[in-house]
């Protein structure tokens, strides 16, 4: 288990313990998730985009935009700065990072002067995931993203019918009228919060769970 993953299950303890988290404690979770992120993630992630990254010979700018339980986007710039740099963290390659993607460029060059073809063997994307839902009288909700399909076929099914079954997912409600100060969810209306802290197939087994609990009979896929 990492670091960042033992971060995130310490507050999913204390969440499913009734605990909450005081402004101070959010803070220095927030801190430390940021140290764990750029001690951890960030090298290997600079490390799979490496060799894809520098057959591009101009600058540009990638924003990658995460949301947990929904699709990844990835936005391209050249304008060199593109949000307020107080709410941007630069975290540049070190030294000797620098110098093995001079190195990658090089090669590249060389590569090209031989006129030799170079292949490599990237892993396949993981294949994007969504919904389908289907009631008994034929109604289908088939959404573009999972959380979408999730969100619509509560509404249809009923909101407070969903929030009496008291069903919780990361020690949260799964539908409340709580706002929670870590996890991702959806505000829909009535002031209703949705939790939506979830990959698909957690979604698809919480729609399962909520058909049987109040006899809907729903046909729930992943597609």
């Amino acid at each position: 288990m990492t670091k960042l993953e033992t971060l995130y299950n310490s507050i999913r303890g204390l969440k499913e313990l009734g605990l909450p988290l005081n402004e101070e404690t959010l803070k220095a979770v927030d801190q430390l998730e940021e140290e764990l992120i750029k001690d951890d993630v960030i090298p290997r992630l600079s490390d799979s985009i490496e060799p894809i990254i520098t057959k591009i010979e101009r600058p540009i700018v990638l924003v990658v935009d995460y949301i947990p339980g929904e699709n990844l986007s990835v936005r391209l710039t050249r304008k060199r700065v593109i949000t307020d740099e107080k709410e941007t963290k630069q975290y540049p390659l070190s030294s000797e990072r620098k110098e093995v993607q001079e190195k990658i460029y090089a090669t590249n060059e060389n590569a090209k002067k031989k006129k030799t073809e170079r292949k490599m063997k990237f892993a396949n994307k993981a294949k994007k995931t969504r919904l389908s839902v289907k009631f008994p009288d034929g109604t289908t909700i088939e959404n573009s993203y999972a959380y979408e399909t999730f969100i619509y076929t509560i509404l249809r099914i009923g909101v407070e019918k969903v929030a009496e079954l008291n069903m919780k997912w990361v020690g949260l409600p799964l539908v409340s009228k709580i706002k929670d100060d870590f996890y991702n969810q959806h505000e829909i209306e009535g002031g209703w919060w949705i939790v939506t802290h979830s990959a698909t197939n957690q979604k698809r087994l919480q729609l399962e769970e909520i058909s049987k609990k109040l006899k809907l009979g729903l046909n729930v896929e992943i597609i």
